[in-house]
C-alpha cells in the first residue's frame, strides 16, 4: 500500500474528484473491477491471468482512492466504512480459490480447488472477524463509555504482536498472485496462501479472540431495561 497503491491512489484522485464520483462509487466500481480479475484468474491461462493481475492491482489501488475521497469531500459516512471492509475481503481473499479454479481449468486437477477453497475461508474467517469486532468495539463503547485503561493495554499489547503478521499477510494476498507469470505459478501461489497465509491468519483469530474476550465481558448497557447488565447476570 504505501509503495505502490497509495502512491498511484494519489496520481489518480484528482480525475475521479473533478468527475464528481464519490467514494461510495468508487467501492462498488473497485469490487466490480476485483470480481472481473476473479474470473480471468479462474479461466486460468497465461495471458488471462495477466490481464487479471493488472485488473487485481488497479483494484486495490482504487481502496485508497476511496479513501481519498472521502477524506477531500468530508462525506465519510458509516455505510462506506462499513462495505469498504467487505469489498477488500472479495477482492484479496478469494483469489486462492479463484486461482485454485484455474489450476484445474488448466491441468484438471481438482487439488487446486480443494487448496484454494481452504486458504480463502481461513483468510475470509479472519477478516470478516476482524470487521466485525471493530464495529462491535464501536458499538459497545458508544453504549457503554470508554474501554478502560487496562482493557486498552490488553489491546494494545495484541494489536503490537500481529503488526508485523498484518503486514506480511496483506502483502502476501497483494503481491503474490505475480507469481501465476511463472511456470507452474499457480501451484507455487497456493503454496505460499496455504502454507504462510494460512497460518498468519490462525495466528490473528487467535489474537482476535483474545481482544474480543475483553470487551465482550465488560458491563454492557441494556437498552430495553435502561440499566447496566452484567455479562455474568441471570438475564
Amino acid at each position: 500500500m504505501r509503495y505502490f497503491a497509495r502512491p498511484l491512489a494519489n496520481v489518480m484522485t484528482p480525475s475521479f474528484y473533478n468527475l464528481g464520483i464519490t467514494a461510495d462509487q468508487v467501492i462498488a466500481i473497485r469490487v466490480i473491477i476485483g470480481v472481473l480479475s476473479l474470473i480471468f484468474f479462474g479461466i486460468g491461462d497465461y495471458w488471462t491471468s495477466f490481464i487479471g493481475l493488472i485488473a487485481f492491482a488497479l483494484a486495490y489501488s482504487l481502496d485508497c482512492v476511496d479513501g481519498n475521497l472521502s477524506r477531500l469531500d468530508g462525506k465519510g459516512n458509516y455505510w462506506g466504512k462499513f462495505i469498504d471492509g467487505y469489498a477488500d475481503d472479495i477482492v484479496l481473499f478469494i483469489v486462492p480459490l479463484a486461482i485454485g479454479v484455474g489450476v484445474w481449468s488448466e491441468d484438471g486437477s481438482a487439488a487446486g480447488i480443494i487448496v484454494g477453497a481452504i486458504a480463502s475461508i481461513i483468510a475470509l474467517i479472519t477478516g470478516t472477524g476482524r470487521h466485525r469486532f471493530s464495529f462491535v468495539r464501536e458499538w459497545m463503547t458508544a453504549k457503554t463509555g470508554p474501554l478502560s485503561d487496562k482493557d486498552n493495554n490488553i489491546i494494545e499489547s495484541f494489536d503490537k504482536r500481529r503488526k508485523l503478521p498484518v503486514s506480511i499477510s496483506m502483502n502476501l494476498y497483494c503481491f503474490s498472485p505475480w507469481l501465476l507469470l511463472l511456470p507452474e505459478g499457480g501451484w507455487i501461489y497456493l503454496s505460499i496462501s496455504i502454507g504462510v497465509g494460512a497460518t498468519i491468519n490462525i495466528y490473528l483469530i487467535f489474537t482476535l479472540i483474545s481482544q474480543a474476550n475483553v470487551v465482550l465481558r465488560r458491563t454492557r448497557q441494556a437498552v430495553h431495561a435502561g440499566q447496566a447488565v452484567s455479562r455474568d447476570s441471570d438475564e
